[in-house]
């Protein structure tokens, strides 16, 4: 019954954090909006958080993301490129998916 618990709140969360890329995303499109020069820039940082964001609401679902050696790597990338927000929901993640594999 807690197995199936955590495996419910990894892909609650997993699913937050692909939908609260969608923050990142706007804030960028507003500003290549505003800005001038170097507008490829940000489309390009657009792209990556639209990519992201799909491919983690797509594979929410999926078994590898019970490992938490996974969400970490996913953790440092959406730190790195993508948002702090969706840095902490994937925190909560990988707290649920490390309570999984203690048990």
């Amino acid at each position: 019954m807690k197995e199936q618990s955590a495996r419910k709140k990894i892909v609650f969360w997993l699913r937050v954090s692909g939908w609260l890329c969608l923050l990142p995303a706007a804030a960028w499109l507003y500003l290549f909006r505003i800005m001038i020069g170097h507008q490829y820039l940000f489309l390009i940082e657009v792209f990556l958080i639209v990519i992201f964001a799909v491919y983690i609401l797509t594979t929410a679902d999926s078994e590898r993301w019970q490992k938490p050696d996974n969400i970490f790597k996913l953790m440092m990338f959406a730190i790195i490129f993508v948002s702090v927000i969706d840095f902490f929901t994937l925190w909560f993640a990988y707290n649920a998916s490390r309570k999984l594999n203690n048990h």
